[in-house]
């Protein structure tokens, strides 16, 4: 089942099809899509922290942080339509959209590195060093499409 739902997250990041237009107004949409965005983000700083030291390491919370974010994945598939190109408020870049296969590997990239996290920390032998890279390899995922694609 989690898997399914990983592989299900991951073409959720590749979703433009006119059916979302059809369901939300495209500002609407980039609020939905930055809510989820938010969501990552602060299951992502508990990660991070546990990464840094800053919070013990506990890999029944990495296990479930990680969920959490395969959860919410999904979503985002309702919210990368052409109609929110150059909405105001969207971060995303006008090169997403001129290079979608680029950005669309980036996002099967997130969903493979998220999967790997999701797998490992359910392990018994999932520990600090796991931890580290395989939220690393996460992290890097998220970096290289911020870097590429998200304006600042």
């Amino acid at each position: 089942m989690l898997k399914k739902t990983l592989a299900v997250a991951t073409l959720a990041l590749l979703g433009t099809t006119s059916v979302q237009a059809d369901l939300f107004k495209p500002e609407d949409a980039i609020k939905y899509r930055q809510a989820i965005y938010q969501v990552f983000s602060a299951q992502s700083s508990v990660l991070g922290g546990m990464v840094r030291g800053d919070i013990p390491f506990d890999a029944e919370e990495v296990h479930k942080r990680a969920t959490n974010i395969a959860k919410v994945a999904p979503m985002l598939g309702e919210t990368y339509f052409p109609a929110t190109r150059g909405v105001t408020g969207s971060r995303l870049q006008d090169r997403a959209w001129n290079n979608m296969s680029d950005f669309q590997a980036k996002g099967q990239a997130f969903g493979k590195a998220l999967g790997e996290l999701v797998e490992a920390s359910g392990q018994p032998d999932f520990d600090q060093a796991k931890a580290r890279q395989t939220i690393g390899a996460l992290v890097q995922s998220c970096r290289s499409c911020h870097d590429d694609y998200r304006a600042r």
